[in-house]
């Protein structure tokens, strides 16, 4: 890493502008994730108020099963537009003062044409395609924490001795949870700059997305998980407000990760022409003939 580059100091200056962009128009910023927001205030209402429901009863009503499923399936593609959306909007206001969230027009207008449809939803289906095995080896791993615990404690309640392969399968499980789900972490943050890629270049499709994503984070993992720690305190906010500050801190976090990406992709550059610059030009080599002959 090069000395001038104090990751500290970069960390405070991105975050600072990331905090005056977002109270420059604090209401549009609000404005791009609202939608997401909506959608998951309802979710929890449905979700008390259907409990309340089908409480004491045996089994969920198959209706309102398919419709628990369809519901998760819209629930997905609004939360992966609005992150799209939001991260766009974010690098643009980063770049430019003069630049706006406008959260009506993001929406419905400018990237719900064609060309950023296909852009947008191919970069979803790649970022899935390299991280959904290492997120289906999680929820297994979850999956068994959950049956062997239950089965513990029933084992527990009943007055009766756990068998030893409940507690090895406990333990195993666990162990692929954790281990998975670090590696899960890391996979993630190898493609977290494929939104800005594509905004910076439309045209690149499919694996090259991936490529100059993984370029640009290369030793800079680190960095990005420190990041989003340095924002514990406001998550934790989030927790305690029921949700409610999140229309405040997740536009900050994404407009900060928009100057990450900058400062990333400058750094890379420039470095790439001080390479070019100290080469310098290429001599052409003039053959002589050989005086034996």
């Amino acid at each position: 890493m090069d000395q001038t580059y104090n990751r500290k100091t970069i960390r405070k200056k991105i975050k600072r502008q990331a905090k005056d962009v977002l109270h420059r128009d604090l209401w549009g910023n609000v404005g791009l994730i609202a939608p997401w927001m909506i959608v998951i205030y309802i979710i929890f209402i449905y979700s008390y108020v259907t409990t309340s429901i089908t409480t004491g009863q045996n089994e969920t009503p198959t209706g309102q099963a398919v419709f628990e499923v369809l519901f998760s399936f819209v629930f997905a593609i609004i939360t992966a537009y609005t992150i799209y959306v939001a991260e766009y909007q974010s690098l643009k206001q980063m770049r430019d003062e003069t630049t706006t969230a406008k959260p009506v027009e993001s929406w419905f207008k400018t990237y719900f044409t064609k060309k950023w449809q296909k852009t947008i939803w191919l970069s979803i289906w790649m970022t899935f395609l390299f991280l959904v095995g290492w997120a289906l080896l999680i929820s297994f791993g979850r999956t068994g924490i959950g049956l062997s615990s239950i089965t513990m404690t029933l084992y527990a309640l009943n007055n009766i001795s756990i068998p030893t392969f409940l507690v090895v399968a406990f333990i195993i499980s666990f162990i692929v949870f954790v281990v998975f789900g670090i590696i899960y972490l890391m996979k993630q943050y190898k493609y977290i700059f494929i939104p800005f890629v594509g905004l910076d270049s439309p045209s690149t499709k499919g694996f090259k997305l991936v490529a100059k994503s993984r370029e640009l984070m290369k030793g800079h993992r680190w960095e990005l998980f420190v990041m989003h720690l340095s924002f514990f305190w406001w998550i934790l906010l989030i927790g305690v407000t029921l949700g409610l500050a999140s229309f405040y801190v997740m536009p900050y976090i994404y407009l900060t990760l928009a100057g990450y990406y900058d400062v990333i992709n400058n750094t890379q550059r420039n470095k790439a022409t001080e390479v070019t610059d100290k080469q310098g030009p290429i001599k052409a080599i003039v053959l002589q003939p050989n005086s034996t002959y």
